[in-house]
C-alpha cells in the first residue's frame, strides 16, 4: 500500500525513509525494537500499511506502521482546526481631508466606534492634495478630535505614532480592552 508523500511534505513513508535503521511502533502502539529498512517495511507490508517516519531527529529515528493516507488527513483535519481557532484582526480605515468638518468627523467617529466594537483596529489617514499639504497643523487637530471622541488615551491605543508619507498622514489605532 504505498502511497508516494507530497514532495515539500515533511513525511517520510516506506522507500522514501533515508535511514538504514530505525525504531519501529506497532498499530497498536507496542514497541517492536530497531529493525533494518527492509524489515520495516516487510513488517508494514504484513500488515497491510505504510511504514511513517514520525520523529526523524532521534537516534535512531522512529518509524509507526499506519494507514498513511488517514495520517495526512489526521494532520490536515488538525491544521484546519488551528485555523479556525486563530483570530484575525482586520485593518479598517477611515480617510479624511485636513479640512473636514466637525459633523463629518462625527460620523467617522461613529463608524470608528462601530469597528471598534467589532474587534477591527483602524488606520486613521488624512491625504493631503495641491496646497492642503500647508494644513499639517489642521489635520493633526482632526486627528486628536477622533481620539478623544473615542475615548481618549484612557480607551484608545496609538499603535504606529503619526507617520507622513506621499501627501498622507496615518496613525494607527486600538482599544486598550
Amino acid at each position: 500500500m504505498t502511497i508516494a508523500p507530497e514532495k515539500n511534505a515533511d513525511n517520510m513513508v516506506n522507500e522514501f525513509i533515508p535511514f538504514r535503521e530505525m525504531r519501529v511502533i506497532s498499530p497498536e502502539g507496542e514497541m517492536l525494537g530497531v529493525l533494518a529498512k527492509r524489515d520495516a517495511i516487510d513488517k508494514a507490508a504484513s500488515y497491510g500499511l505504510d511504514l511513517v517516519c514520525v520523529s526523524p531527529a532521534t537516534v535512531p529515528p522512529v518509524c509507526k506502521i499506519m494507514d498513511f493516507g488517514k495520517h495526512l488527513y489526521m494532520m490536515k483535519k488538525k491544521a484546519k482546526e488551528v485555523k479556525k481557532k486563530q483570530t484575525v484582526i482586520e485593518v479598517k480605515e477611515l480617510k479624511i481631508r485636513p479640512n473636514t468638518d466637525t459633523h463629518d468627523l462625527m460620523v467617522k467617529v461613529r463608524q470608528a466606534k462601530e469597528f471598534l466594537a467589532e474587534g477591527c483596529k483602524i488606520k486613521l489617514t488624512v491625504f493631503f492634495r495641491g496646497r492642503e499639504a500647508m494644513f499639517v497643523d489642521n489635520a493633526l487637530a482632526n486627528i486628536n478630535f477622533i481620539i478623544t471622541e473615542l475615548g481618549g488615551e484612557e480607551a484608545m491605543q496609538v499603535e504606529k505614532d503619526t507617520i507622513i508619507k506621499n501627501r498622507r498622514m496615518t496613525v494607527m489605532l486600538s482599544s486598550k480592552n
